[in-house]
């Protein structure tokens, strides 16, 4: 390799290293805040942590990879183009085939990487990763389960406890609601499903209640979970545990059993049986000769999942020449985008990106449904790119070799060079006549707000910030898209559904967008500055750096005003707008009664609990609603209270169309139907019902707060929703916080330029997100005040970077 290609390729190097670690944080960003909810919940050791983080990156990798190249090829060859290098480089003679050269190899480099990567260790990497989350799921239930609080990590299975020994641990009072079927491999062992089995039979002959229908209702005076780690199972022990069964299409019909001991599945996290939703997920679990061999298997006898295992097998191949696409596109895009600059090579390399995404994700949608062969699918963006490259790489080279060996053209670019320089010249020259004429001309810049070079660094920092701002949530919605393309596709989401989701969706990006936009624009901008001496010309001018900081604050100080009004006032809005387009995406109701958004089940003013389908609050009515009474002074169901409907009426609840059930000591019952309406005093008014059940992001600060207040007397922890409330006041100030932190290490960036302050904003960003994760998760689980881990991490690093400031030289 001669020296002309080890310079372009080392040109290429260093940028290309930069997008990749500019790509792969903003995807890992968000990853980081679960990932420190399971380290701080499970008390993780520090080799599983890093094994979290490592088995995280193949997946997102294969993704960044051809991202980066691309961002590396734009911006090295739009330098050489922009320096007129290129030309210069053609005018000596020298082909464009020794130019394009180490281009082509740095591209065919990358795609084999990438096709290592996608073929050998993201398969190796995704059946780990689920391996280890399996383990962590199994090993912390038992910590997870607190007396007195509800449990519904587990789908259709809700556990309460009314009490724990300290000693021994075991749990003392035990509630569980098992809504999930009898014979699901969920309830019990695979023995057990055919004793239930046959006894459903012998029962529906005897015409007693069948055992697979209803809600199961346990009630046991001692119990604790079991744990079977070779097989990845959580097991629940209970003694002393009555079975309650009701079929709700006979209300009259109810069995009641007593066992000694009882032993069901709780959960089954090794099971290889997947359900049809993880047939996608399970086929980026393989590698490529197992893909083949699923392929054949399936051919012939499911269409749908042949297809998606054919769409994998061309992914494999696709996404790494994605790398050979990029890299021949890119290169005549860097030549002919002269004036643009970095910033421009930037910005359309997230436009590309965008663009080869959403075709790949729509070809794979069209593919699986049949709508396309998989091939043309997957390989239509790759083929539209190369041929859009090879026609501008002719087109450049033409336009080069016109520009080079035409009549005059050196002597064109040598007396441009020339004119160039005498008008630097010239500019200096007026710069020390008007510094000579008024002396005090910088320092009265330092009198007015804004003035002229206010408006200058402003319009410059505005410029990258809304560049910035663009390209990260462009990265956002390609990343969010590609997770959602198959919901889409296997229910048949009109684009026009697609489409409003992300228009709402846009303002949650903003909004978690804003800090690190700010941040890396603020860095940039004094960067720029720095490079073309233009601080050091402020400085020995007389012009302080806090002057000259002034106008950055400012902004971001109001950066952090609208942000506490989009979160507080807009995001509830397009929060909801957006989560119920989602739902319809993904293929579930669009309601606000599922399991993991409203609370279902409340913990009485007294020895009794409730649950409820939904609450109207205008007819201040409970639907569904169930109450379970118990014994005063030991832990047995006494009395069980169903109405479809339970309405206020100013002292008492109402309860119609139902019937009322009551256990003896013996284990008789007696079944009461509620004919007329009948009035039951329980201590719940309407008010402990009517804040609306939504997340925290669908909530105002006000609506939050009164909800935490039920929350907490309806015996849930709220720990989380407090640290949530104060994030509320936190969040915003962010903004303001990254640009203090910046402004030091921007003056201290130098001559290094604007992509050298980029890498500093994402160290930068991935530590301040660090401490923020684990501050808030302590405050989440109740080890840290609510309010003092929302705002450990702005008050540490505004105090860091005010104390760097006043170490810079000003």
């Amino acid at each position: 390799m001669n020296t002309l290609s080890r310079y372009i390729l080392k040109e290429m190097i260093g940028p290309t290293l930069l997008g990749f670690a500019f790509y792969t944080s903003i995807i890992l960003m968000q990853k980081l805040f679960d990932m420190a909810e399971v380290i701080i919940r499970r008390s993780l050791t520090g080799d599983v942590v890093g094994k979290l983080l490592l088995l995280s990156l193949p997946h997102i990798i294969v993704l960044t990879v051809p991202m980066s190249l691309l961002f590396g090829v734009l911006i090295a060859v739009g330098r050489l183009s922009s320096d007129s290098e290129i030309i210069a480089m053609r005018a000596l003679g020298i082909s464009t085939r020794t130019i394009y050269r180490p281009v082509f190899i740095f591209s065919f480099a990358m795609f084999l990487l990438n096709l290592y990567l996608i073929n050998v260790v993201m398969p190796k990497g995704n059946r780990a990763l689920q391996d280890v989350r399996a383990e962590l799921l199994t090993s912390s239930a038992e910590k997870d389960i607190k007396p007195r609080l509800f449990y519904d990590e587990y789908p259709n299975l809700m556990i309460y406890v009314n009490d724990v020994d300290p000693e021994s641990g075991e749990w003392r009072g035990v509630f569980v609601s098992d809504s999930r079927s009898a014979t699901s491999p969920e309830a019990t062992t695979p023995a057990d499903v055919i004793r239930e089995a046959a006894a459903d039979r012998e029962a529906d002959q005897a015409g007693v209640l069948a055992q697979r229908g209803g809600q199961r209702i346990i009630v046991a005076d001692a119990g604790r979970l079991a744990i079977q780690r070779p097989s990845k199972q959580v097991w629940m022990d209970l003694r002393g545990a009555e079975t309650h069964v009701w079929d709700p299409r006979r209300a009259d019909r109810y069995d009641l059993n007593r066992n000694e001991s009882q032993r069901r599945l709780v959960a089954d996290t090794g099971s290889k049986d997947l359900p049809a939703g993880a047939m996608a997920r399970s086929l980026r679990e393989m590698n490529l000769q197992e893909l083949f061999a699923q392929s054949r298997a399936l051919e012939g006898v499911d269409s749908y999942t042949y297809n998606l295992a054919q769409v994998e097998i061309h992914k494999k191949f696709a996404l790494p020449f994605a790398c050979i696409a990029f890299g021949i596109l890119g290169l005549p895009l860097g030549i002919t985008n002269r004036r643009g600059g970095k910033s421009s090579g930037f910005s359309l390399s997230i436009g590309i990106i965008l663009f080869y995404y959403v075709m790949i994700d729509n070809g794979e949608q069209l593919a699986a449904s049949g709508a396309v062969p998989p091939a043309v699918g997957m390989w239509a963006a790759n083929v539209i790119l190369l041929v859009a490259g090879i026609y501008l790489l002719i087109r450049a080279n033409r336009d080069i070799g016109a520009r080079s060996t035409g009549g005059g053209v050196v002597n064109r670019a040598i007396s441009g060079l020339r004119h160039l320089m005498m008008s630097l010249r010239r500019r200096k020259s007026r710069g020390r006549n008007a510094e000579d004429d008024d002396p005090s001309l910088l320092s009265r810049l330092d009198i007015t707000f804004p003035n002229i070079l206010d408006r200058y660094i402003l319009r410059e920092f505005l410029k990258i910030l809304l560049l910035v701002i663009l390209s990260v949530m462009a990265l956002f919605v390609i990343v969010e898209y590609t997770e959602m393309a198959g919901a889409a596709r296997d229910n048949q989401i009109p684009a026009g559904t697609i489409i409003s989701y992300f228009r709402f969706f846009m303002f949650q990006v903003l909004h978690w967008t804003l800090p690190i936009s700010v941040l890396v624009a603020t860095l940039v901008t004094f960067g720029m500055l720095s490079r073309n001496n233009e601080v050091t010309a402020l400085k020995s001018g007389g012009v302080s750096l806090y002057r000259v900081a002034l106008p950055i604050v400012v902004v971001a100080a109001a950066i952090s005003a609208v942000s506490y009004l989009n979160l507080d006032f807009v995001l509830p809005y397009t929060t909801q707008r957006a989560t119920k387009m989602k739902s319809i995406i993904k293929g579930r109701t669009p309601v606000a009664s599922t399991a993991q958004e409203q609370k279902l089940w409340v913990y009485g003013q007294g020895r009794y609990l409730m649950n409820f389908l939904a609450y109207d609050r205008n007819r201040e009515e409970l639907t569904q609603v169930q109450v379970f009474e118990f014994h005063p002074t030991r832990f047995r169901l006494t009395r069980r209270v169903y109405a479809n409907h339970a309405k206020w009426n100013g002292r008492a609840w109402v309860f119609s169309d139902g019937w009322v059930r009551s256990f003896t000591e013996s284990g008789t019952s007696t079944y009461t139907p509620i004919i007329q309406p009948l009035a039951l005093f329980y201590r719940e008014t309407p008010e402990d019902f009517e804040s609306e059940v939504t997340s925290p992001e669908q909530m105002t600060f006000a609506q939050l707060r009164r909800y935490i207040d039920t929350i907490r007397n309806s015996g849930y922890a709220a720990d989380e929703l407090a640290v949530k409330l104060y994030t509320k006041t936190s969040w915003p100030v962010i903004s303001l916080v990254m640009a203090l932190i910046a402004l030091p290490f921007a003056f201290r960036v130098g001559k290094r330029g604007a992509l050298y302050g980029v890498g500093i904003a994402l160290v930068l960003g991935i530590v301040y997100w660090m401490v923020f994760a684990v501050f808030t998760k302590f405050g989440e689980v109740g080890n840290l005040p609510a309010l003092l881990s929302a705002w450990s991490a702005n008050v540490l690093f505004a105090m860091a970077a005010v104390y760097l400031f006043i170490n810079v030289e000003t």
